[in-house]
């Protein structure tokens, strides 16, 4: 791409059909990732510990010894080896091959049997049925409509019967904050998208029709090529989760307090979490 194709792309940037989507699976670009999954510093792309350990103190909490868990979008496996230590039998699935070679490695290195599988996740195919199945931290949201319900109807087939269900989503408040963040620009001389010097242009756009916020990165390299990536996120609200999980068979829906499950300072109020236990 060039530079002028910044300056003549139609907007507003709901259709991405001429962008690359945001390579998770990509060698590089998920071990630039996994740095920010482990970072302490920040709560970005992973928790930082302390959080995440009163997080796994909640769900201890809530199973029996020896229960299954999935954990479906696991990226370095921070919740599921400390649930495996508390004695869980734990099975996780993310597409970054980075962040599931870091998981498995550190497992092996404490000797625990937890079963990793680099998947996009809504190609996983469960071939039993687990006490509890999560997902976190709001990636349910990048899904479009269709991917999002068919996860929930994953989810709900691959409990057991009185399993719990933990899904965190983003409000539909902060999905239309992002897409209607002022786009701006920003100069790295490594990051996320590149290794090398280079510029980031981002531009956010919301949809209202279908509540749907949508990001686009250019990034201009010092060499003066132009990448564009994109990514979306479709906003869902609480009755509408919860009629869906009804729906699969998911009764008791509740939303988490924040002292059972903390958001931390900078996503306090922006995620939610909802528990639903499997009809028997």
């Amino acid at each position: 791409m060039k530079l002028a194709d910044i300056i003549h792309k139609p907007r507003p940037l709901h259709s991405w059909k001429d962008a690359e989507k945001i390579p998770w699976n990509d060698p590089a670009f998920s071990e630039r990732m996994l740095q920010n999954h482990l970072a302490q510093e920040h709560d970005w792309a992973s928790r930082r510990l302390s959080l995440i350990d009163r997080q796994v103190a909640w769900l201890q909490r809530q199973l029996s010894a020896q229960a299954k868990i999935l954990d479906l979008g696991c990226v370095p496996g921070l919740y599921l080896q400390r649930l495996a230590r508390a004695g869980f039998q734990c099975t996780g699935v993310d597409f970054s091959p980075a962040s599931i070679n870091y998981a498995r490695q550190q497992a092996a290195n404490e000797g625990l049997d937890i079963h990793y599988h680099c998947q996009d996740i809504r190609q996983f195919k469960h071939k039993e049925r687990y006490n509890c199945v999560m997902m976190t931290f709001g990636e349910f949201n990048v899904f479009s409509k269709t991917d999002g319900l068919a996860l929930l109807d994953q989810m709900a087939n691959a409990l057991l019967p009185s399993g719990l269900l933990v899904l965190e989503l983003h409000t539909p408040e902060e999905v239309k904050r992002q897409g209607e963040t002022a786009s701006r620009w920003e100069s790295h001389q490594q990051g996320l998208f590149s290794p090398t010097p280079h510029l980031v242009l981002t531009e956010n756009s919301w949809d209202e029709q279908r509540h749907t916020a949508s990001a686009a990165w250019w990034i201009i390299e010092a060499t003066g090529e132009v990448s564009l990536f994109a990514s979306h996120m479709q906003a869902w609200s609480d009755e509408e989760c919860r009629q869906c999980l009804q729906t699969l068979g998911v009764d008791h829906i509740t939303q988490l307090a924040a002292s059972d499950w903390p958001a931390g300072d900078i996503f306090a109020e922006k995620l939610y979490v909802l528990q639903g236990v499997k009809k028997a």
